[in-house]
């Protein structure tokens, strides 16, 4: 048996197709020339000069591109790919995507959750605008209505909302795209096995009063009190989703 067979199998299993060649050569070409949102690649032709392949391999590639929203294609004229800022929804679906195939459960959700949002409501003190602190006051509003009203769809949609608007004001964008994340998940894939109406009018009621104290912490500026507030926030949050029985739903991998 010739026993260069198998090193020559290796080399034909490793060799990379030569779009995803080009697509990574273009990843390094953005970075190196620290392109930004707005900025164009050469259009196809001058690409296809540059790489020396056909049409369809630079399309191939800069199909890749577009998927991972690096990239929009631009029509028209004077069109061709043009850098796009990342996307938190596409980044939080990829993510989805790789819980799909894992276990997951509220007690792991809320480890993390704690954590994050008592480090978001210290991160955020005095950086809230009075638009943030006007539009968390109209969302306050907005669970007492639909609390009273006991729309519990709404209600719990917008108790997230709450988060992801301080999330707009955070100025850290790793703890911004876990909290919007996991904030994402609790909204668009819990659902509640427990009808007691009672259960999830305290619930509403006791993220009504939760988010009233923060408003007061972040308004006075009390980095300290504001993460209290939140520490006891999230662990009675918790207690409400065990004892309404959620649970995520099990297809992590639809669009919502």
């Amino acid at each position: 048996m010739d026993q260069d067979a198998p090193r020559a199998r290796e080399r034909r299993l490793a060799r990379i197709k030569l779009s995803d060649q080009v697509a990574e050569d273009i990843r390094r070409r953005i970075a190196r020339d620290r392109l930004r949102p707005g900025d164009r690649l050469p259009h196809e032709r001058a690409l296809m000069d540059h790489y020396g392949c056909s049409k369809g391999t630079i399309r191939e590639a800069l199909k890749a591109l577009e998927v991972e929203g690096l990239v929009r294609m631009v029509s028209g004229p004077n069109g061709g790919p043009e850098i796009q800022d990342a996307s938190i929804d596409v980044m939080t679906q990829q993510l989805r995507q790789y819980l799909h195939f894992q276990k997951i459960d509220f007690g792991q959700v809320y480890e993390l959750r704690t954590s994050l949002e008592v480090i978001l409501a210290r991160n955020v003190i005095g950086k809230l605008t009075e638009d943030h602190l006007r539009r968390l006051e109209e969302n306050v509003r907005l669970c007492e209505q639909a609390n009273s009203a006991r729309d519990r769809a709404l209600v719990r949609k917008a108790e997230t909302e709450f988060h992801d608007i301080l999330c707009e004001a955070s100025d850290n964008v790793i703890l911004v795209l876990m909290c919007r994340f996991l904030n994402s998940m609790l909204r668009d894939l819990v659902s509640y096995r427990s009808d007691s109406m009672r259960e999830h009018e305290l619930f509403g009621s006791h993220n009504i009063e939760s988010h009233k104290d923060l408003l007061k912490a972040f308004r006075a500026g009390d980095a300290e009190a504001a993460a209290e507030v939140m520490r006891n926030h999230m662990c009675c949050a918790e207690s409400f989703m065990r004892r309404l029985d959620a649970s995520f739903n099990s297809d992590l991998l639809s669009r919502s």
